[in-house]
């Protein structure tokens, strides 16, 4: 009889540091869960912070200006003065 006692002792002892062990895993996996969300967050700012950067470069680089005076400077290109030769253009008809 005392042997059943121990027995079921012993069985509810084994239960209860099993469901302790099973709730540390739980609480350690949040924990690192926990940990990792913080870390995405701060590189999720930065790449959102370079986004802006280069945002901000694409739009200096694309300016007509700048291409306008690169184009001028570095490669010698002009504006045409005249029309397109190769371009059909439909004559104007006046009317009297």
């Amino acid at each position: 009889m005392a042997s059943g006692f121990y027995r079921s002792y012993f069985g509810a002892l084994v239960l209860l540091v099993l469901g302790l062990l099973v709730y540390l895993w739980g609480h350690v996996k949040t924990m690192r869960q926990g940990e990792e969300l913080t870390q995405l967050r701060a590189k999720r700012q930065t790449l959102i912070r370079q986004q802006d950067r280069l945002k901000a470069e694409v739009a200096g680089l694309v300016r007509s200006s700048r291409i306008r005076e690169i184009a001028s400077k570095e490669l010698g290109m002009v504006f045409p003065s005249d029309p397109p030769r190769n371009l059909y253009l439909k004559p104007v008809i006046t009317r009297k």
